[in-house]
């Protein structure tokens, strides 16, 4: 596997600050008979990331609207590398919390997202120099799970988003939990 560059997203450089991180969630069932702890962070409210340039950096982009709107969407480094991106995503709710429906965005080729189980959805698309990605809602407040491969592997590096007013590049372990700031 090639190395991927790390996207830099100039605007928001001078918000790298308050990147904290708990793992007090319950463990998570990685398969025969071991468990491990899910590390949780919170997800700013309404804040966007802008300045990203597809095709110049690999990243799979978490945001949150109030009221349960969330988007995702990757990118790839396909301009720099000459390679394209294979994500694989899963997203997913718990303690009685719903996701409730999805809507493609930017998806081409055999690019898709389809519901994983109730609650959880699936996306699979291979990037290029553009975005692939989706909007799901879940109920307002809903701590969402992201679980992110990047071509096969799992890539916590690749995971953004604004949370305590700062980005975060990457996170501490795949998957992550995410409770937005506000409802």
């Amino acid at each position: 596997m090639q190395l991927r560059n790390l996207l830099v997203v100039a605007p928001l450089v001078a918000l790298l600050g308050g990147c904290t991180y708990s793992s007090n969630t319950a463990p998570y069932d990685v398969g025969g008979g071991q468990t491990k702890t899910v590390p949780q962070s919170t997800v700013d409210t309404d804040a966007s990331m802008a300045g990203i340039d597809p095709g110049q950096g690999a990243g799979a982009f978490i945001e949150y609207q109030a009221g349960g709107d969330w988007h995702l969407y990757t990118a790839c480094d396909t301009a720099v590398s000459g390679a394209s991106c294979t994500w694989d995503i899963i997203v997913a709710t718990g303690g009685g919390d719903t996701l409730q429906a999805f809507q493609p965005d930017r998806l081409d080729g055999r690019d898709w997202v389809d519901w994983y189980d109730q609650n959880a959805l699936e996306m699979v698309a291979t990037t290029h120099n553009d975005f692939d990605g989706f909007f799901f809602q879940t109920d307002p407040g809903s701590v969402v799970r992201f679980d992110v491969y990047l071509d096969g592997a799992p890539a916590p590096a690749y995971i953004y988003w604004v949370g305590n007013g700062g980005l975060h590049r990457g996170a501490p372990d795949n998957p992550i939990d995410l409770t937005p700031t506000d409802p």
